[in-house]
């Protein structure tokens, strides 16, 4: 049977939250209303900026086959796509564990570029990478990108049309992602997909605000179990979601949703890629090996994580964090 495929976007995000984490983006079916839809189980993100780009390391767990696994991912402008190595959302978890808190699980519930357009979609560039094969693209419809999207093997459902108008309106640019041929069968690769545990992408692109693409995500149905970690300065924690297109005249009228949890982190470096970390009692790792997290932020710094579990309501705004400031410290 048909499934749905998946939709994430960039590493922006916070709602009804938890404690303990999850994965993000958008995940579709292909076109099958009969289909059951694909579920979405997790999205995490780590999100911060440097000289004016932002940094997006994405993350999914879902529920369906490789063969179904689709992955469309808005961003604000022309990225560059890598898979990252090491175990940084590993890393970050170990280093923001909490020991008196207690989590509750979600209920069930070939590469070229400057390709000629097709019905409204330009190939920005193409490639294998790692498990993933990757588009960047850009379109001027909704429908057109749905159908370049479906007649390349990137498994979508006919509702992420309206999704996908709503950022071409703002210009964004699109990344794809699939399991490339070769690795569909896998077994490993489906286990890391069904898991969370799969190599996440890293999405560098210059961008106004530090923000994440969470509206993207209500493609798919059903509570998703978030958690978005986020270094350097963010809004005042009353002040966190801000509407994509622009902050509102008052930022004290905007207040994050009943249940979201917000902790605050801070990691010094010392030698040999360890961190002494300071936050809220019962910090289980106060100092550690943090390999990964000291190669992408060596000066360490402020971090702050958001989690929870979000309903389709919950996740119709993209969340914006932060202004990207030219020459920005890591």
């Amino acid at each position: 049977m048909k499934k749905t495929a998946l939709f994430l976007s960039l590493f922006t995000a916070v709602v009804t939250l938890c404690a303990q984490p999850g994965q993000s983006c958008g995940a579709f079916g292909r076109g099958d209303n009969n289909a059951p839809p694909m579920r979405l189980d997790r999205q995490s993100a780590f999100l911060w900026q440097a000289q004016g780009k932002e940094h997006m390391l994405l993350s999914v767990q879902y529920s369906g086959g490789t063969n179904e696994f689709a992955w469309v991912i808005p961003v604000e402008s022309r990225p560059e796509v890598t898979v990252e190595k090491g175990a940084p959302f590993t890393e970050l978890r170990r280093a923001t564990e909490i020991r008196q808190t207690t989590l509750r699980a979600p209920e069930a519930g070939g590469g070229s570029k400057g390709m000629p357009a097709n019905r409204g979609v330009t190939v920005l560039e193409q490639k294998e990478e790692g498990p993933y094969n990757i588009a960047v693209l850009s379109a001027t419809s909704g429908g057109g990108l749905y159908e370049w999207l479906k007649t390349n093997q990137f498994a979508v459902s006919k509702n992420a049309r309206g999704q996908m108008d709503y950022y071409i309106s703002h210009k964004y640019v699109f990344v794809a992602a699939r399991i490339r041929n070769g690795a569909r069968t896998n077994e490993k690769i489906g286990s890391r997909l069904s898991s969370g545990t799969i190599a996440p992408m890293h999405l560098t692109f210059a961008a106004k605000k530090l923000s994440y693409p969470l509206k993207m995500t209500a493609v798919n149905p059903g509570m998703s179990e978030m958690e978005i970690y986020v270094a350097g300065d963010t809004w005042a924690q009353d002040k966190v979601l801000e509407h994509v297109n622009g902050a509102p005249s008052n930022l004290d009228e905007v207040r994050p949703p009943t249940g979201v949890r917000v902790q605050t982190f801070q990691l010094k470096p010392s030698q040999g890629g360890t961190f002494a970390i300071s936050g809220p009692p019962g910090l289980a790792n106060p100092q550690g090996s943090f390999p990964t997290l000291a190669r992408l932020l060596p000066k360490g710094g402020k971090l702050t994580k958001y989690n929870g579990v979000l309903g389709d309501a919950q996740r119709q705004r993209d969340l914006v964090f932060a202004a990207v400031h030219s020459g920005g410290a890591q």
